[in-house]
């Protein structure tokens, strides 16, 4: 059983940090090590490669976000509720989970081919929210697809901001504004 705070937990947390301030290719499996206090060769023993350890914080944080989402939109509510919700959670996430967030969106382009389009990936959560409140009558019907990407632009675009440096502060001063945003493209 995988004790929680363990070697292999440091190493996704140090390496998450690391990929985060300086990006993937500019951290060494050495640098990765000497953050966590131990040799490179010992890495190997809970990563085969750079790249697996990248692919799996890719992977479970996508996944994990998208179970957030997912949960966010759970339940009867309209869907208006259920959009602030997704709409808060993401600007939570972003605020909260500062060095996870910025990794997702900086790696995504080499990874975003290669997730299964099930109930654990972002977009598709969104998508098949939007295209469930069509079907409802809640917004007018159009290509859902093309919605849910337009809402993810609208949310990702100034988190990618934040992180660059041309936004202050996080985006959950900013939640309402983006809610409000969301609703007036969909409706």
């Amino acid at each position: 059983m995988k004790q929680p705070g363990g070697k292999r937990d440091r190493i996704r947390t140090e390496a998450l940090r690391l990929f985060s301030e300086r990006g993937v290719d500019a951290v060494s499996v050495r640098d990765i090590a000497t953050a966590c206090d131990m040799k490179a060769p010992n890495l190997y023993a809970h990563f085969a490669s750079k790249e697996d350890l990248v692919h799996a914080l890719f992977h479970e944080g996508y996944a994990e976000y998208g179970a957030l989402l997912a949960a966010a939109n759970d339940g009867d509510a309209p869907f208006r509720v259920r959009l602030d919700r997704m709409v808060r959670e993401i600007c939570r996430l972003h605020d909260d989970d500062t060095d996870r967030f910025r990794f997702l969106v900086m790696t995504q382009h080499g990874y975003l081919a290669s997730v299964p389009r099930d109930a654990r990936n972002p977009v598709e959560v969104i998508c098949r929210a939007v295209a469930t409140a069509m079907d409802a009558g809640e917004i007018p019907a159009r290509d859902p697809d093309l919605m849910g990407l337009v809402l993810i632009g609208i949310l990702v675009q100034p988190a990618t901001g934040r992180l660059y440096g041309r936004l202050d502060g996080g985006l959950s001063q900013r939640v309402d504004e983006l809610t409000a945003m969301c609703w007036r493209v969909l409706s």
